[in-house]
């Protein structure tokens, strides 16, 4: 006897998102500036690149019922294109990507440790201006169209278009991680327990502060007053950068991988526990001052492993072991499922600038672009 089993029911994800299998595991994803590209930082050093422009976009596919009003998103109907994978191991895998220009993203070769740029499309070439010196870290200035670049003690800022140094200092600490403030007056570098705060201006050293812990991950708050941390030993670290001091927040029941500010729910928030923790602005615990703590999402038997703040809205992201994927309004108990479990571990969120796409990587070589409907946020 023959047996039928029912079609599955497409769920969300499968008609809002787009997924490729890319191989190998996804370790850092960004989205280009023009919002045309993203780029993913593969576990062996390649990198991968898919198209943003969607000729099928869930907006295209919704249909209004006439008589209920009720919309709903038809299945796509083409194949997608494959993504664009370099040849060989290419990018290192402990310096993350920046942007670079329009169109562009800027890396660390796997080899020689040298400045690299890769186009939207996927070509990669070294940026021979830039010098021989291997490349510890690298963040974008957008504005003044410039890379701020370290070479272990060493920072520089090099121009965009070609890589040439224009300004530099020599720092007391090697830096393995830069995070930029948001009008690119300030560099925080980080490494070997140290976070220099450099002016871009001039690049004169205004403060160095002790912290303990190996940093994760690092954001300046909006007001340029605190930066955040996510580190690997359980802990968030914040640091007062007007005061000149660092105290850290301990006993997370895992590494916290990512700890982010929201300007728009004015408040800081954080993975490595069994819901998002976060604390209010500028409220924040820090010495003997226990802060003002807000509930995000709801809690459960699994540890939030990520969380990627939303850029225009009081939301985030937040992943999972299981490869769960849920959005959150900060300070709410309110979620909605984005991604149900797929059994493998989310390695990396982004949002692109406007909000729309969600950038999804996998610990088992998955790569998905979920892209919201206009009408979802209303």
């Amino acid at each position: 006897m023959t047996q039928h089993k029912p079609p599955q029911a497409m769920t969300l994800f499968d008609l809002i998102a787009r997924t490729w299998d890319v191989k190998t595991e996804v370790r850092a994803l960004l989205f280009n500036a023009k919002g045309s590209s993203l780029a993913a930082q593969l576990a062996n050093g390649q990198l991968a690149f898919v198209s943003v422009h969607d000729a099928e976009s869930p907006d295209s596919r919704v249909r209004v019922e006439a008589d209920t009003g009720r919309s709903s998103i038809r299945p796509r109907s083409k194949p997608l294109p494959p993504p664009v994978l370099s040849e060989t191991s290419m990018a290192r895998t402990d310096v993350s990507l920046c942007r670079l220009e329009e169109q562009g993203f800027a890396f660390s070769h796997s080899e020689t440790g040298g400045l690299w740029r890769a186009t939207a499309r996927g070509q990669t070439l070294a940026m021979t201006a830039a010098g021989s010196d291997t490349v510890t870290a690298l963040a974008t200035l957008s504005r003044s169209g410039q890379l701020a670049v370290a070479h272990e003690t060493h920072v520089a800022l090099a121009a965009a278009s070609g890589g040439a140094e224009i300004a530099d200092v020599s720092l007391d600490h090697s830096v393995a991680r830069i995070a930029v403030s948001d009008d690119e007056s300030l560099l925080a570098c980080w490494g070997a327990g140290q976070v220099s705060i450099v002016r871009t201006k001039d690049l004169s050293c205004q403060a160095q502060i002790a912290c303990d812990g190996k940093l994760l991950s690092l954001e300046w708050s909006p007001c340029q007053r605190w930066l955040v941390a996510g580190c690997e030993d359980k802990a968030v670290l914040l640091v007062d950068v007007s005061a000149g001091t660092a105290d850290r927040i301990v006993d997370f029941p895992a590494s916290v991988l990512s700890a982010q500010f929201s300007d728009k729910a004015k408040a800081v928030v954080a993975s490595g526990a069994f819901r998002v923790v976060g604390w209010s602005l500028p409220d924040l615990p820090f010495g003997d001052h226990t802060g003002e703590p807000i509930e995000t999402g709801k809690p459960g038997l699994t540890i939030v492993d990520r969380i990627a703040v939303h850029p225009k809205r009081d939301l985030c992201a937040v992943s999972y072991g299981t490869g769960l994927v849920m959005l959150s309004r900060i300070g709410h108990p309110d979620e909605m499922l984005v991604r149900e479990g797929t059994g493998s571990a989310v390695t990396a969120l982004a949002w692109s600038d406007d909000g729309t796409h969600l950038g999804i990587g996998g610990e088992d070589g998955s790569l998905s672009i979920a892209t919201f409907p206009k009408n979802m946020f209303k």
